[in-house]
């Protein structure tokens, strides 16, 4: 799989799982069921319901966030190798997500392999050069 769809896959499953401790989860789930598009939409709800549940009842665990994050990384890689409109979805997705849950509190989770490098940031970032004035 190609650098940028894995990065959004990872981007997708941090705003998804940020989401579903806030207010917007009702709307990750709507925009989940969307991209999902098979019939299994009733089993997608009740996953993320329970994930929404296990979430909320030790919100300072952060090895549950983790896995959750991970698993739904895996699931939108999976999805992406098999539908190539699911990173359009998944796109969207992150455009209406990321921004609620900087709103609501900001949560990293990354994973670094091999020589590669992980910038986060919660607002502005400059990587080598200096910021303008």
């Amino acid at each position: 799989m190609d650098t940028e769809l894995a990065t959004l896959a990872a981007s997708a499953a941090n705003a998804l799982v940020g989401a579903l401790t806030t207010e917007t989860w009702e709307r990750a789930r709507t925009l989940l069921a969307r991209l999902r598009r098979t019939p299994d939409t009733e089993r997608l709800a009740l996953e993320l319901a329970r994930d929404r549940e296990l979430l909320l009842a030790d919100p300072a665990d952060e090895a549950n966030r983790a896995d959750l994050t991970a698993a739904w990384r895996l699931r939108f890689r999976r999805l992406m190798a098999d539908d190539p409109d699911a990173a359009r979805a998944l796109l969207e997705l992150v455009a209406e997500l990321a921004p609620r849950a900087r709103q609501s509190g900001v949560s990293f989770h990354a994973e670094s392999h091999d020589t590669s490098r992980i910038y986060q940031s919660a607002g502005d970032m400059n990587i080598g050069r200096t910021p303008k004035p």
